[in-house]
């Protein structure tokens, strides 16, 4: 063992709060719900999220999300944290319902490709925006599930990260290939419209990469 220490020693993990092992594969997203530090979120490529709150003592999870076939590559809370909506290399994406852990909602890839970023539309929560393994991205309403006429673009690669800005106006796409795009959103058509495109490195443009290059995409 490590330094000469005993086997419990070595798994005492002293200092640590908790420890969430709910999961039996690897957890692919973390998040803590929109303005509350008690409640958060995982997804695995279990193909499982699980919710899970800090308090009352000790912390617990507090549901379990099943449906999905495949591993979960992304999620996102919903701004008034009522709904979750995941992506998922089985070509879709599902919309939960935390407190319950219903699924309420079943978006099919429109290419039908593994989905590797999900993100609701932060002006209007009933527009999901999603992108694949091949580059698509696609903005559905959650209440029909339906696409956008004008909703769908494509990036040069795989999608890695999606970010909006703010206002809702902007969006991030961060791909495979190292490139980051902006695009303008419209909230009132959900249509898409690409503005320009960086080149960041020779790799995978994950989601501090997007947020550290979003202001200079502005221009």
């Amino acid at each position: 063992m490590a330094g000469n220490t005993s086997l419990g020693e070595n798994y005492a993990f002293a200092g640590m709060y908790h420890i969430f092992d709910q999961h039996v594969e690897c957890v692919t997203a973390v998040r803590f719900a929109h303005d509350d530090k008690y409640l958060l979120a995982c997804s695995s490529t279990d193909g499982t999220l699980s919710v899970c709150t800090l308090v009352p003592s000790p912390p617990s999870v507090s549901c379990t999300l099943r449906g999905h076939t495949a591993a979960v590559t992304d999620f996102d809370w919903s701004i008034t944290n009522d709904f979750i909506l995941s992506a998922s290399l089985d070509c879709t994406a599902r919309v939960w319902d935390p407190a319950s852990g219903q699924c309420v909602r079943v978006v099919n890839d429109s290419h039908s490709f593994g989905m590797t970023a999900c993100r609701f539309q932060p002006l209007n929560n009933n527009m999901l925006l999603t992108g694949n393994q091949k580059g698509h991205l696609n903005v559905f309403n959650m209440s029909t599930g339906k696409s956008f006429k004008g909703g769908s673009a494509k990036v040069s690669a795989g999608v890695k990260s999606l970010a909006f800005d703010s206002s809702g106006v902007l969006v991030w796409v961060g791909d495979e290939k190292g490139s980051i795009y902006s695009f303008c959103f419209n909230v009132a058509s959900g249509r898409l419209h690409k503005t320009k495109r960086e080149l960041l490195s020779y790799g995978s443009v994950n989601k501090e990469k997007a947020r550290s290059v979003s202001m200079p995409l502005l221009w």
